[in-house]
């Protein structure tokens, strides 16, 4: 699992872990957007759902465990997976491991909001992306600066959480660090 904060790098170094390991990455973001954008037209929950994001909050928790369940059970072969973007807050951790499971590892990229702010403004003008309109970045920012002490304080209990500052990850992947999007902080 990856509750790192937005425009963190978390989708790329998630995709370049779950490789490595021969391990299936889920998006929990790219699902989400990828059901807006096929059911945003005709389904009122998924029109209420774009509304949400778009204004920087996050999609209500019951959704995401439930897409989450739904990539676990159409990949049951699998040797394992990497959650990239999950959990955005502490209520969504206890779900998961309540429904689905505990995660073996969690890995938190650390990196500052002043970082996050550029990196979601840059892939706004690079992607448009519905999220990262200003007032959604300065939101999705200052929830997870809310949340994410919880989070981590959670798995370090729990003995399963790893940090990553953006020093280390800049060395392991100094190509793609001013890359919105590909990369890390």
């Amino acid at each position: 699992m990856n509750p790192c904060g937005p425009g963190s790098g978390k989708g790329t170094q998630s995709a370049k872990i779950a490789a490595h390991f021969g391990l299936i990455c889920i998006s929990v973001g790219e699902i989400l957007r990828s059901q807006m954008l096929h059911h945003a037209t005709s389904d009122q929950k998924w029109e209420l759902i774009a509304q949400i994001i778009a204004n920087g909050e996050l999609a209500p928790p019951e959704t995401t465990i439930e897409q989450l369940k739904q990539q676990f059970l159409k990949q049951q072969d699998a040797r394992g997976f990497v959650v990239d973007g999950f959990p955005r807050e502490i209520g969504q951790a206890f779900t998961f491991e309540e429904q689905i499971g505990s995660p073996d590892l969690v890995v938190f990229l650390a990196c500052s909001s002043q970082r996050f702010r550029q990196r979601l403004e840059k892939r706004a003008l690079e992607q448009g992306r519905l999220d990262d309109n200003p007032h959604a970045i300065e939101r999705r920012v200052d929830t997870f600066k809310q949340n994410v002490p919880l989070i981590v304080k959670y798995y370090q209990e729990k003995g399963v959480i790893i940090r990553v500052s953006s020093v280390v990850q800049a060395q392991l992947y100094p190509d793609g660090m001013d890359k919105a999007g590909e990369g890390g902080c």
